[in-house]
């Protein structure tokens, strides 16, 4: 997996070069669209995984030694559980118990939160700050082929990410105090990647359009896998 990373930081830069970003996205969108679930099981996965995400905030926020630190992760904490309370809205709007749709796939959930769960405070911020935008930008594709009116709605909510960059500078910061940091991260954001595949993977078997075969969809993975060299570029990190 690290070695197929590599490769595609290196082939991957003069690609970019070559077409524009909204190209990229768009290609990736149309790409992840034809994998799209069902309404309801789209909703559950969103809604629990945001709640996961919204509660890594808050064990972020007890584990931080500043209280600037702190004000950033409880916002990031705040905008994620809005997402989370907007989905769930949806889901009861059409009748169904939110945590009756969410349940299906809180196993497969639980097993990706357990195996990147780390006591080091600094790790568990990347993790915030790489996998939110790595899930919000792979379900907001995926939302393209909703065949349902909720679709933009769902795209607006999940492309909403302002917590993101001040994610981005309170770890940057911390680096630039302690440049011993950046050697442990990265270690880090190479184990996130391979993680975040897998649950990424059976995500795309849910599919009520087509099937998922591995050999067909390489490219939807390159490119998210290009989306989190790029996150972990932006802090001076290498993946």
């Amino acid at each position: 997996m690290f070695e197929w990373i590599r490769n595609l930081r290196k082939s991957s830069a003069p690609a970019r070069k070559m077409r524009t970003r909204s190209e990229s996205d768009e290609a990736v969108r149309v790409e992840l669209a034809e994998f799209a679930p069902g309404i309801l099981p789209f909703l559950g996965l969103t809604a629990y995984l945001q709640l996961e995400l919204y509660e890594a905030a808050t064990r972020g926020v007890s584990g931080a030694a500043t209280l600037e630190a702190k004000e950033v992760l409880a916002r990031v904490a705040g905008q994620t559980l809005a997402k989370h309370q907007r989905f769930t809205d949806e889901i009861r709007r059409r009748g169904k118990e939110a945590h009756t749709a969410m349940q299906p796939y809180s196993s497969v959930i639980d097993a990706y939160i357990e195996r990147i769960d780390v006591a080091d405070w600094h790790q568990h911020v990347l993790s915030l700050y790489l996998v939110g935008g790595l899930f919000d930008g792979f379900f907001a594709s995926l939302a393209h082929g909703l065949t349902d009116p909720y679709r933009g709605e769902a795209i607006e909510i999940l492309e909403d990410d302002p917590g993101r960059v001040a994610l981005r500078e309170l770890l940057a910061a911390e680096i630039a105090a302690d440049p011993k940091l950046a050697n442990r991260l990265a270690l880090w954001g190479r184990r996130l990647v391979g993680d975040t595949l897998l649950v990424s993977r059976a995500v795309l078997g849910l599919s009520e359009h087509r099937e998922f075969i591995a050999s067909e969809v390489e490219p939807v993975f390159t490119e998210l896998i290009a989306d989190h060299i790029r996150r972990m570029d932006r802090l001076g990190l290498t993946a």
